[in-house]
């Protein structure tokens, strides 16, 4: 337990540092210095180069991780070969960014940064397979480390091109030097600490990888379509253009950053010990999966009462400086809605896990294809009407849908709880979390009410006997 929870805190620690970081760049510098239109821009490119270049991936990372986790000694080989499908299909995806960007009719400054940022989505994406190696040794410190160094070379030098007066095109460059910074890291990493490099091309590896991550590929792109192309279908079908993709991208930005808990605790942390539960030791597999499953909602639940209730405070905090007053409404009402999608992304998070450890590649395609499906048709059906707060509707809809389908197959086929009391007990300490925000927001600061409620909450779960670090559940 405490390797998970050393490895959890770590990757955690090392993602909101840098999330903290790209907030400060995101949400503070870049509205300041750059119009709704040109920010609206930025975050187009970052959607279309951050889908397009989930093809790179072919749902081998989490196979390798898995595959490295279970034959250690064939760590180099496994890394080896996966580079090679990596870098073929790499070419590929970087000539559809460019491609699709031009397809689009996207204005030049628009497609000058798909080139940047798609270069740079391709450099991380090799690096990702380095990082592959610390998770199946669940040594994820250098994995921290190079998370560290690379956002703090992005926002320490964007943050000041910003500040002396260069356009988004040059943030997007220095973009690129930092995945190549974090690259070179990674592969230095791997070479001294885990393996050689050397390794011998094997028909065989790559067949044992392919044959778990294709189907996981599809669901893998699945999954990516429905995160992102509701930013490229609101710059085409909202009745406001590319300047509600401003509106959408910051509030997104925002409660983003708190699903860096879900990834590290779940796919880092968690994914290699489910992995072996399901192949060696089938006796702790609910107990392991109630683990996760307890802590994602313990965490979750608290933060989506308490960000859809002060959306409108956070937002007034964030951007009075900067924004209208009707600007900033039309930030909070996509808050509140990315609110609960963002909560929900805590669950789904351990649900998708438990899929890919049990290699559930078919059930896990058909339900990333059939959630991506919905949320297309409610874009399609709720932009036009209602731009960006039509997206982040979709958005929660489609994250609610992927839980309740996904935890059904799993009870069902794979795993059950081993209980759900803390379900309730997280429902009822943050109902009456919320109900004293809404009480009290008007006379104390939100500065006060954050550790008011922090402190209630936590507790709570003391007093309730939901602290638990362990996973015996007897």
């Amino acid at each position: 337990m405490n390797r998970i929870f050393e490895n959890t805190s770590t990757l955690f620690s090392a993602h909101l540092i840098g999330r903290l970081g790209s907030l400060v760049v995101t949400l503070w510098l870049m509205p300041k210095f750059f119009t709704e239109n040109d920010l609206g821009g930025y975050f187009v490119a970052i959607a279309l180069t951050n889908l397009i270049a989930s093809l790179t991936e072919l749902g081998i990372q989490n196979p390798l991780i898995r595959e490295m986790t279970l034959q250690l000694q064939q760590t180099r080989h496994y890394l080896g070969n996966a580079l090679l499908v990596r870098l073929i299909m790499s070419v590929v995806a970087y000539a559809l960014m460019i491609m699709s960007g031009i397809f689009l009719g996207y204005t030049a400054i628009i497609v000058t940064m798909i080139v940047y940022l798609g270069l740079s989505e391709i450099v991380n994406s090799i690096a990702q397979l380095y990082r592959c190696v610390f998770r199946a040794h669940e040594d994820m410190k250098y994995e921290a480390l190079t998370v560290v160094i690379e956002r703090a070379i992005f926002c320490i030098v964007g943050g000041v091109a910003i500040l002396h007066g260069y356009d988004l095109v040059n943030v997007c460059q220095v973009a690129l030097i930092a995945s190549g910074i974090n690259l070179l890291l990674n592969i230095a990493f791997t070479k001294f600490r885990f393996t050689s490099l050397r390794f011998k091309p094997s028909r065989e590896v790559i067949k044992v990888l392919m044959q778990q991550a294709l189907p996981f590929a599809v669901g893998n792109l699945f999954h990516l379509v429905y995160f992102r192309v509701d930013a490229i279908m609101l710059s085409k079908l909202s009745p406001y253009g590319v300047v509600a993709n401003t509106w959408y991208g910051l509030p997104y930005t925002f409660v983003n950053a708190f699903t860096t808990l879900p990834g590290a605790f779940m796919m880092g942390a968690m994914f290699p010990v489910l992995s072996r539960a399901y192949e060696n030791e089938r006796d702790r597999l609910s107990s392991t999966y109630t683990f996760g499953m307890r802590w994602m909602v313990i965490c979750s639940v608290p933060l989506t009462v308490g960000l859809a209730t002060l959306s409108h405070e956070i937002t007034h905090l964030l951007f009075s400086t900067t924004y209208t007053s009707d600007t900033i409404e039309k930030i909070a009402d996509a808050m509140q809605w990315l609110s609960v999608s963002g909560g929900m992304i805590f669950l789904t998070t351990v649900v998708l896990t438990m899929l890919r450890a049990a290699d559930k590649r078919r059930v896990f395609t058909i339900l990333m294809g059939t959630t991506m499906l919905l949320n297309i048709g409610l874009n399609l059906i709720l932009i036009p009407r209602f731009s960006h707060v039509g997206a982040a509707v979709a958005m929660a809809i489609s994250e609610v849908f992927l839980l309740i389908t996904g935890f059904v197959y799993i009870s069902k086929h794979i795993t059950k709880l081993t209980e759900i009391a803390f379900v309730f007990k997280s429902i009822l300490l943050s109902t009456v979390m919320g109900i004293g925000l809404v009480s009290l927001k008007g006379l104390l600061t939100i500065w006060i009410l954050i550790p008011l409620s922090i402190l209630f909450y936590v507790g709570g779960i003391v007093v309730l006997g939901e602290y638990r670090t362990n996973f015996d559940y007897d």
